[in-house]
C-alpha cells in the first residue's frame, strides 16, 4: 500500500509528534504519530491501521490507477445520479439595488410568462426520467418572490407529477429576503420548500449602502426581522458579499445576530465570500468596478481565514473542505432563464454564447463551448488539489479572458490557506485504540 497522491500532511503544533493528514479526493482528515507515516513509508503498518487507513483513502494500492479514478469522477456521479436539478430564474426583476449586482444591465421588467411555465414543467417531465427519485428546483431572480404566484402554480404542478412517480419534490430560494414573511414562508413550506438563501453583506452601515431598496432605504432591519419570523419553519442559510476595505467588519454581523436571537440553533449555515468583478465591457447598476478576479489574490487568504474561523468560533455551521461538483459537469443539471434559454451557470444567464439551448427546441451539445475536459489537462492531472477545485470557476476564467479556453487555477489559494481550513474543520479528534486520532 502507498500513500494517496491526493494527501496533503501538516505538522500539528497542538500534539507535538503527530502530523495532520487531508485527503483532498476523500475529505478526510487523520491525526498520525509520525512512526504511523513511517510505518507507511516502510510499508510496515499493521492490519488495523492499513484497513483504517484504507478506509480513509489514505493509502491506495496503486496511485495511477487512483489519477484515474478522479479522471472519472464526473462520470460515476452522473452515473449515480437519481435526481434532477433545475435552477428557475422566474424574473430578471428586482425591489433591491445593490451596487455590485452581476446581473448588472441585463436586469429589468422581465418576467416568466404562464406560456413558459409550462414548457418548463414540460422540460422537467421530460428529463424526470423512470430512474429519478428527487426533483430539487431552485428558484431564482432577479428577486424570485416578485413571482410567488409562479411559484404556487409551478410547485403545484410538479407535486402533482412527482406523486405519480413514488419520487420527491422539493425547492429552493435565493431571496434578498425583504419579502420572505412568515406568512409567505408558511405556504411555501406546504408546498415544497426546503430552504433559503439570504444575503447579509454585514452590519448595517455596509449592507444599507450595498443592498439598498430602490428607493435608497436602508433593506438590513427588514430582512433581520424576517429571518427571525421565519427561521423556526424553514431553513435559513446566510450569505454575503465582502470587499477588500470591509471583509473584516463582517465580523460584526455575527455578533449582531447572535444579539438578535439568530444563534447557531436557529441558523442552518453562515457563508460569506468575496465580490467577484463583472466581465470587461459590462457594468453594474452603479458602475461597480470593484471585486476579485481570482480567488488567488493574497487579501482573500486573510479574509477566508478570519471570517471562516469566526463563524465556527461561534458555533454556526458552514460548509466544510470537500469535492465540490461544478453543475457545468452534472448532466442532470439545467439553468432556466425567464425567457425558456437554458443555461448550466446561473452567473452566465443573459449571455447568448453560453446558452445550451431553450425549452422550445432542448440541449445542445456543449463538451466544447463548456471546456467539459478542459482539467484534464496534464498540470491539473498531477495536481494534489484537483479534487478540490476540477480546473476552478469558468466564470472566474470568463472575467479575467473573456473566455473560458483555460482553468481557474487555485494552486495558490490552496497552498496558503488549506492547513488552516482543516485545522478549523477540526473541531472534535476522536482517539483509537491503535493511538491514532481520525475525525
Amino acid at each position: 500500500m502507498k500513500l494517496s497522491h491526493y494527501v496533503k500532511t501538516y505538522p500539528y503544533r497542538e500534539k507535538p509528534g503527530y502530523l495532520l493528514f487531508f485527503s483532498t479526493k476523500r475529505a478526510s482528515k487523520i491525526l498520525l504519530p509520525e512512526e504511523t507515516f513511517q510505518d507507511i513509508e516502510n510499508n510496515t503498518l499493521s492490519p488495523f491501521d492499513q484497513a483504517l487507513l484504507s478506509k480513509l483513502g489514505m493509502i491506495v494500492e496503486d496511485t495511477e490507477k487512483e489519477k484515474q479514478e478522479v479522471l472519472g469522477f464526473f462520470d460515476s456521479i452522473n452515473e449515480k445520479n437519481r435526481g434532477l436539478n433545475i435552477i428557475a430564474a422566474l424574473n430578471l426583476d428586482c425591489n433591491f439595488a445593490c451596487q455590485y449586482c452581476f446581473e448588472g444591465e441585463i436586469k429589468g421588467d422581465l418576467y416568466m410568462s404562464n406560456m413558459t411555465a409550462e414548457l418548463l414543467t414540460d422540460f422537467i417531465r421530460q428529463k424526470f426520467t423512470s430512474s429519478k427519485k428527487s426533483l430539487l428546483v431552485g428558484f431564482y431572480g432577479g428577486e424570485p418572490l416578485l413571482s410567488i404566484g409562479l411559484i404556487r402554480s409551478i410547485s403545484r404542478s410538479l407535486n402533482c407529477f412527482i406523486e405519480t412517480r413514488d419520487a420527491s419534490y422539493s425547492f429552493t430560494l435565493v431571496t434578498n429576503g425583504s419579502l420572505f414573511t412568515r406568512q409567505a414562508a408558511e405556504e411555501l413550506v406546504m408546498l415544497g420548500l426546503k430552504s433559503v438563501q439570504i444575503t447579509l453583506d454585514g452590519p448595517p452601515e455596509i449592507h444599507n449602502r450595498t443592498r439598498p431598496f430602490m428607493s435608497g432605504a436602508g433593506s438590513f432591519d427588514t430582512i433581520i426581522n424576517n429571518i427571525r419570523q421565519t427561521c423556526d419553519i424553514v431553513k435559513i442559510n446566510i450569505s454575503g458579499n465582502f470587499e477588500k476595505h470591509n471583509y473584516e467588519q463582517f465580523v460584526d454581523l455575527l455578533d449582531l445576530m447572535d444579539d438578535e436571537g439568530l444563534t447557531p440553533d436557529r441558523i442552518s449555515s453562515v457563508k460569506f465570500a468575496p465580490v467577484m468583478k463583472r466581465p470587461e465591457g459590462t457594468a453594474s447598476p452603479a458602475d461597480f468596478n470593484d471585486g476579485c478576479m481570482t480567488i488567488n489574490e493574497p487579501w482573500l487568504v486573510k479574509a477566508e481565514k478570519l471570517l471562516r474561523g469566526e463563524i465556527l468560533r461561534r458555533g454556526y455551521y458552514t460548509p466544510k473542505l470537500a469535492p465540490m461538483p461544478c453543475a457545468v459537469e452534472i448532466t442532470d443539471s439545467y439553468v432556466v432563464n425567464f425567457d425558456g434559454n437554458i443555461y448550466k451557470c446561473p452567473a452566465f444567464i443573459g449571455n447568448q454564447d453560453f446558452a445550451v439551448g431553450n425549452l422550445e427546441t432542448g440541449i445542445r451539445d456543449y463538451d466544447t463551448s463548456h471546456g467539459l475536459d478542459i482539467w484534464k489537462n496534464r498540470e491539473c492531472r498531477e495536481c494534489r488539489y484537483l479534487p478540490l477545485c476540477f480546473g476552478g470557476c469558468r466564470y472566474m476564467t470568463f472575467v479575467r479572458a473573456g473566455n473560458i479556453d483555460s482553468v481557474d487555477c487555485k494552486k495558490d489559494y490552496f497552498d496558503a490557506s488549506l492547513e488552516t481550513l482543516i485545522k478549523q474543520d477540526t473541531m472534535q479528534i476522536k482517539r483509537t485504540s491503535a493511538g491514532i486520532n481520525a475525525s
